[in-house]
C-alpha cells in the first residue's frame, strides 16, 4: 500500500493512516470502505473517531464525505498518476430497497442509501445515477446464477430485455429478480434454483425494471 503524508501543518499520523487506508481500499476494491472497515484498517477502536477524521479530510479537500450515506467516500483528484480512483471514475447509485430472489415481495423504494461503484465495472452504457440503481437481494432462488441472499445487484434501467437476461421485474406491485425466457412463446420468469417454479410474466401488471449487469458482495462465508 502506497503511503503519503497529508499536506497540512497540523496533520498527525492517525489521519495519515485513515487517508492512506481509504485510498488503498478504493484502489483495491473499486468502492469505498465502511466506517468499520476503516476502524480495522487504520487501527482505530472508535467509529466516532473515524467519522471525525473523515470530516477533517473532507474539510481539507482530500475526500468527499457525506455522513449517513453508506460507502459514499470519494477520493479527490491527486497529482499522482493512477494513484487512486477519482470522482470521474465513480458513479453513486441509489439503493432503492430490497428485491426478492424467491417469492415476489412488495416493492418499496428507499433512496436514503447510495453505493459508489467504479464506472469501469458497469460498461459505457451507464453514465450516472439516472441510468442504473441498486437493489439488495433477499432469498435464494437465484443461487445457481451466483446471486446470493444479501447481495447488492446493479440494475441498468430499461423496459425491455432479451431471452436469457437476468432482470429486475414487477408483477403487480411485487418485485423480484429472475431470468427472463419464454415457453411456447409465453413469457416467464425463471429461477436459478430447482426448489422454485417459473412465474408467468404475460399480464398487463408485469413490468421490466431493468437488466441486472453486476453485483456487489461485502462478505463471503
Amino acid at each position: 500500500m502506497t503511503t503519503e503524508t497529508i499536506p497540512e501543518k497540523k496533520s498527525d499520523k492517525t489521519i495519515d493512516r485513515v487517508y492512506n487506508y481509504v485510498k488503498y481500499y478504493i484502489k483495491t476494491n473499486t468502492y469505498s470502505p465502511s466506517v468499520r472497515d476503516i476502524c480495522k484498517g487504520a487501527g482505530l477502536k472508535s467509529t466516532s473517531s473515524v467519522h471525525m477524521y473523515l470530516k477533517k479530510l473532507d474539510e481539507m479537500g482530500l475526500i468527499e464525505y457525506r455522513p449517513g450515506m453508506r460507502r459514499a467516500i470519494i477520493i479527490k483528484n491527486t497529482d499522482e498518476e493512477n494513484e487512486t480512483v477519482t470522482p470521474a471514475d465513480v458513479v453513486r447509485l441509489p439503493c432503492i430497497g430490497k428485491i426478492t430472489a424467491g417469492v415476489p415481495i412488495y416493492a418499496h423504494e428507499d433512496y436514503s442509501d447510495t453505493i459508489c461503484v467504479n464506472k469501469g465495472l458497469l460498461g459505457k452504457s451507464i453514465i450516472g445515477s439516472d441510468d442504473a440503481f441498486i437493489l439488495k437481494v433477499s432469498g435464494t432462488s437465484m443461487i445457481n446464477a451466483h446471486i446470493m441472499d444479501g447481495d447488492y445487484i446493479i440494475v441498468r434501467k430499461q423496459s425491455s430485455c432479451n431471452e436469457g437476461d437476468i432482470i429486475a421485474a414487477l408483477i403487480n406491485d411485487e418485485a423480484t429478480v429472475k431470468r427472463y425466457g419464454k415457453v411456447n412463446g409465453v413469457p416467464y420468469l425463471f429461477p436459478e434454483n430447482d426448489a422454485y417454479s417459473p412465474i408467468p410474466f404475460n399480464t398487463e401488471d408485469c413490468r421490466i425494471l431493468g437488466k441486472v449487469v453486476g453485483l456487489h458482495r461485502y462478505s463471503i462465508d
